[in-house]
């Protein structure tokens, strides 16, 4: 489908994990992106997420995201967002790990200009494909990997927001430095639309840089965390 306009963003990530009583991760995440362009946005999202690994091929999450926006020059947004979700690992004691992440969002949205806030579900769901490099498994030191994932993000109702639905596909690479620290680099092509009964109106290339930062070393995790 043909497209109105083609943009590029940059988003700049910080993922705090912490593992407890061995089958949960509490994981922080703090977002920050904007638009390389006009008309200029910017966005900084803090989202908490609770995963409980319920057996090595099933965990369930429960996140939240507050999101601030300036969509425009005179329209900013704020958003409250309950998420509730499942990842399923069908490879996972292989070396090429395979997942699909299902959310389903409640969108608590408030345009700060009116004051008046609308509500809406969107359903996303993500298969992911992580392969390690130069090492046996995805979970060793001093290891590179890949990371390709492709999501859908969907609503039917009208909300006066960018990006209601999405289209996202995601190739990257990263380092695992050791336990503590992983890097990453993903380009991100999104495709965007206001309802889920109209064309794609935009597409987006998106440059993220992540910092994964894992605490409690003697109580180690093998989740991978949640993020946006």
């Amino acid at each position: 489908s043909a497209q109105d306009e083609v943009t590029e963003q940059l988003w700049f990530e910080y993922m705090l994990e912490y593992p407890f009583a061995n089958s949960f991760n509490l994981e922080n995440s703090l977002t920050y992106s904007t638009l390389l362009g006009s008309p200029k946005w910017r966005a900084l999202d803090y989202s908490p997420s609770l995963e409980w690994s319920i057996t090595q091929n099933i965990d369930l999450i429960g996140q939240a995201v507050l999101s601030y926006t300036n969509q425009t020059e005179t329209y900013n947004t704020f958003e409250i967002r309950p998420i509730l979700g499942t990842r399923l690992y069908f490879t996972p004691n292989q070396r090429v790990q395979t997942r699909l992440l299902v959310r389903l969002e409640q969108r608590n949205f408030k345009n700060l200009d009116t004051d008046e806030w609308t509500q809406t579900f969107r359903p996303r769901i993500r298969a992911e494909i992580i392969v390690p490099i130069n090492r046996k498994t995805i979970f060793e030191d001093k290891m590179w990997y890949t990371i390709t994932d492709a999501e859908i993000l969907f609503t039917n109702d009208d909300i006066n927001e960018r990006f209601a639905n999405k289209f996202r596909l995601r190739v990257g690479v990263g380092y695992r430095l050791n336990y503590t620290y992983r890097f990453e680099f993903i380009f991100m092509h999104q495709e965007s639309r206001t309802g889920t009964d109209e064309d794609f109106t935009t597409s987006d290339n998106i440059f993220r840089f992540r910092l994964k930062h894992y605490l409690r070393k003697t109580k180690p995790t093998d989740t991978t965390g949640v993020g946006n």
